[in-house]
């Protein structure tokens, strides 16, 4: 979203940055896609699964929206998301009110009654990265984060579990300096 924005301004999109980075990671989409194609097909299965990805993700990056940031990247089913100049306050409200929308997925019935149910975990870490595009763009660009920071976010991310957001120490820091 941000770089979208930035087509509009005659200089270049910054490459060294400060800000948040949030990882956020949605599971139970693979019981999903069983249940779905058990009961409807692969065709039709695929298309009812399409409609779940695109609600839950709707819902989700609403909310990254809601608080100003962009989402730099999916992988699989994660999204890599940045808060320019956030010290994590905003990156941070955005992954709980992310875990509250996920609410609405917690047990989804498919059409023949199967309960599935999708969670979400989240990490947020704060600092100074490089962010730039790589790739051809005779062909395909993307837009990508590296440095310590996602490092970091990379150490929370696996300590996550369904239902929680991890916040790395210079995260833990700005949100408890807050009066």
């Amino acid at each position: 979203m941000d770089r979208r924005l930035r087509l509009g301004f005659a200089d270049d999109f910054p490459d060294h940055v400060v800000g948040a980075a949030l990882f956020a990671d949605i599971s139970g989409f693979t019981p999903l896609t069983e249940a779905l194609v058990r009961e409807l097909g692969p065709q039709r299965g695929a298309e009812e699964l399409t409609h779940y990805l695109n609600l839950v993700y709707d819902a989700v990056i609403d909310e990254v929206h809601a608080f100003r940031g962009s989402v730099i990247a999916f992988a699989g089913d994660a999204i890599t998301c940045w808060f320019g100049g956030d010290d994590g306050h905003r990156a941070t409200a955005a992954a709980l009110a992310m875990q509250f929308a996920m609410l609405s997925f917690g047990e989804l019935v498919t059409p023949a009654g199967a309960a599935v149910s999708l969670a979400m975990k989240a990490a947020v870490a704060t600092g100074p990265a490089r962010r730039f595009l790589v790739g051809n763009p005779e062909i395909r660009l993307l837009d990508a984060l590296a440095g310590a920071t996602m490092v970091r976010l990379a150490a929370a991310e696996h300590l996550a579990k369904r239902g929680e957001v991890i916040v790395d120490e210079t995260t833990r820091f700005a949100l408890a300096s807050t009066h």
